[in-house]
């Protein structure tokens, strides 16, 4: 008869592979009831750190390899011969230790354990071991930047695992060697590898697996710019998960499917995607999944022009990154803030945000990391009157942009606000030089967008240098770079940005006969710089709202109440015509609003729960301040949406009604003592 204990530790280990991972702690949480000797209380631990970083449960993994580690310090774990059951576990712990803080951004310490399991699998000639070491080194080198010993270490895995015809490996580094080749920007190869992998765990992964194949190739695709394509691979990755329990693979098709509506300029449904995204990231804990997508919801209210409420989103961001510290996440929104502070005219908030980046900084080895803290040091200088700060912030931008591409944004936005700062020198002084360095910058974004095959910036790029063409009295080539953008706007799908180029041709088209005549005056570059609004344009590319440029919003309002005034002569109405606009706090993610949002806390009486009061206070204030900006006079949200007993959001409520002078109804809620449904 088998040992019952170990029988259970395979069938945990089986729904991990099937991705089961609640069904799999409660296999062992039934074996810790048995109180089992110590060896088998490792290998459950060891088991318990794998899920949580297969399912973003970071910080409890932190916990459990915590507890593994006080356990491997037990006095009956200490032996003076090497046990070769006992050291196996150690590399699984060692193992799954680095991999949780590579998650984190803590690299260093990630190498470090890596590099203990490497030591133990060498030592006890563990083939398996140290293929699976190799491959996790070569994941911390990569998000160090150190790309050359990143794939020498992926080449050793793969000939490993090839020796070993371990084909679950062979598709991971597969995988991996994909995304240096993204790195390298040879799109081509990198979709070779993951296709090669895919075509694997198509026939022995689990469905997991094969839903993270197909997002990947879905980057790639979308790196192409063949959004519709990757948009497939995102649908195929949700519809395999279907009858699964739904996963990090699961949030994170959603959230790169609103990247891609983003990518496209269709704001308020990448905003849905996120949001979905979100919801899914928070029900199952993971919150560097929470973080990141927090991020992008920021970005997108930024390109909406709602820095306010990006500027919340970054904060909750930062907040839960530095909890987890995950250093990358933690730069990316430092970043952010950064920018959000200058645009504010905050010189002092941005220097705060600075020191705490310069901390991150000094305890990170990535050179992502250390190129956006060089990047926001620019933009500091740039925002100075005095001219030694801009030399130096140009200094920094063309260093950052002479480097080899460590994050494409980075280098691109570098671009632009180095051709923003020599468009003023170009105001000032008109030399031809200047207008030159400014048109070769204006190259390379075309050769960086065509390289990664990037729509939406070779169109802004191309009308950046019809602008310039302008400036420099060479209308026809002009005309050109206008219809080459537009045709790439049209041929991808790009509406808004299409309408903005059509916007700009017909504009030059009318204006063309004036600016001959212009010429006659012999203008000066000031002059023309501001009759082609290529200030604006460039203002709107660093603000990465340039798509938006010019477009009203295609949503119509749905109801306009007309209020005949019986009051009037009593002078207590000031308007007879009041746009009401109607909002909506959410949607329910599992079809059950009540139990998810809401919580009974008297017999018939039912309140928000804690944890949702944040999420509707953010988005009552997003809703009020759309209402504004639609001109709503009279804003009404359905009932039991905003919990009036909890004195925040009845502030919340109160300030925004008085701010904006509008007439919020809030909608009925249950009043505790009365215990009736009222409203406000």
């Amino acid at each position: 008869m088998g040992n019952p204990i170990q029988e259970e530790l395979s069938e945990a280990k089986t729904l991990i592979e099937e991705g089961r991972y609640n069904e799999s702690l409660r296999v062992l949480e039934r074996i810790l009831e048995k109180l089992p000797d110590t060896i088998t209380v490792l290998n459950v631990l060891n088991l318990k750190s794998e899920i949580c970083w297969r399912s973003g449960k970071l910080d409890v993994g932190l916990e459990v390899i915590k507890v593994t580690n006080e356990t491997l310090s037990l006095e009956e774990m200490k032996t003076t011969e090497v046990d070769a059951d006992l050291e196996k576990i150690k590399s699984i712990y060692f193992s799954n230790a680095g991999i949780i803080h590579w998650y984190l951004g803590n690299l260093e310490i990630a190498r470090e354990y890596h590099e203990k399991s490497l030591k133990i699998n060498q030592d006890l000639e563990i083939q398996e071991g140290i293929s699976k070491a190799y491959n996790n080194l070569g994941l911390v080198y990569w998000s160090k930047g150190n790309l050359d010993i990143a794939t020498d270490y992926y080449k050793k895995s793969l000939a490993n695992y090839e020796d070993l015809n371990d084909e679950n490996g062979i598709s991971r580094v597969l995988n991996n060697l994909a995304n240096i080749s993204a790195s390298h920007g040879k799109l081509d190869q990198a979709l070779i590898y993951h296709q090669r992998s895919l075509s694997i765990k198509e026939r022995i992964a689990s469905k997991q697996d094969i839903a993270q194949s197909l997002i990947n190739m879905g980057v790639i695709y979308r790196l192409k710019g063949s959004y519709h394509k990757a948009r497939e691979y995102y649908n195929r990755s949700l519809a395999i998960q279907e009858n699964l329990s739904i996963g990090p693979e699961f949030a994170l098709a959603m959230n790169n499917l609103g990247e891609i509506y983003s990518l496209t300029g269709e704001l308020n449904t990448a905003l849905d995607f996120y949001q979905r995204s979100l919801l899914l990231y928070e029900s199952m804990g993971n919150k560097e999944g929470i973080a990141l997508t927090l991020t992008n919801i920021g970005d997108i209210y930024i390109r909406k022009g709602e820095s306010d409420i990006a500027f919340e989103y970054f904060n909750r961001s930062l907040s839960i990154s530095e909890e987890i510290c995950n250093r990358s996440l933690i730069a990316t929104s430092l970043s952010e803030l950064i920018n959000l502070a200058l645009d504010r005219k905050d010189t002092n908030l941005a220097e705060d945000y600075m020191t705490r980046f310069n901390q991150v900084n000094e305890e990170s080895d990535s050179n992502s990391i250390d190129q956006k803290i060089r990047m926001c040091r620019a933009l500091i200088l740039k925002k100075s009157t005095r001219m030694r700060d801009r030399v130096k912030a140009e200094e920094i931008l063309e260093g950052i942009i002479e480097e080899d591409i460590s994050d494409n944004t980075v280098t691109c936005s570098a671009m632009i606000h180095l051709c923003d700062l020599l468009l003023d020198e170009l105001k000032a002084t008109g030399e031809e030089s200047t207008l030159n360095k400014i048109k070769g910058l204006t190259q390379k974004l075309v050769e960086i967008a065509q390289d990664q095959s990037s729509p939406i910036l070779l169109v802004e790029t191309y009308l950046l240098q019809s602008k310039l063409a302008i400036v420099a009295f060479e209308f026809e080539q002009a005309r050109e770079l206008m219809a080459r953008g537009h045709s790439i706007a049209v041929d991808r799908g790009l509406e808004r940005l299409s309408r903005i180029v059509e916007s700009e041709m017909n504009h030059f088209q009318y204006q063309q006969k004036k600016w001959k005549s212009v010429l006659e005056t012999n203008p000066s570059k000031q002059e023309m710089i501001d009759m082609t609004n290529l200030n604006e344009l460039l203002e709107r590319m660093v603000q990465k709202t340039v798509e938006t440029l010019g477009i009203d919003s295609t949503i119509k309002p749905k109801y306009e109440l007309i209020h005949k005034s019986i009051l009037s002569q009593d002078g207590k109405t000031e308007r007879n015509n009041f746009r009401v606009g109607i909002a909506q706090i959410g949607l329910s993610n599992k079809g059950d609003i009540l139990s998810e949002h809401y919580e009974e806390y008297g017999e018939g009486l039912i309140r928000l729960k804690d944890e949702s009061i944040q999420h509707v206070k953010l988005k009552v204030k997003e809703m009020v301040n759309r209402a504004q900006k639609e001109k709503v006079n009279v804003l009404i949200f359905p009932e039991m949406s905003i919990d009036l007993m909890n004195k925040e959001l009845a502030d919340d409520i109160q300030e925004f009604a008085r701010k904006y002078e509008m007439v919020v109804i809030p909608g009925s809620f249950h009043e505790q003592n009365s215990k009736r449904n009222l409203s406000r």
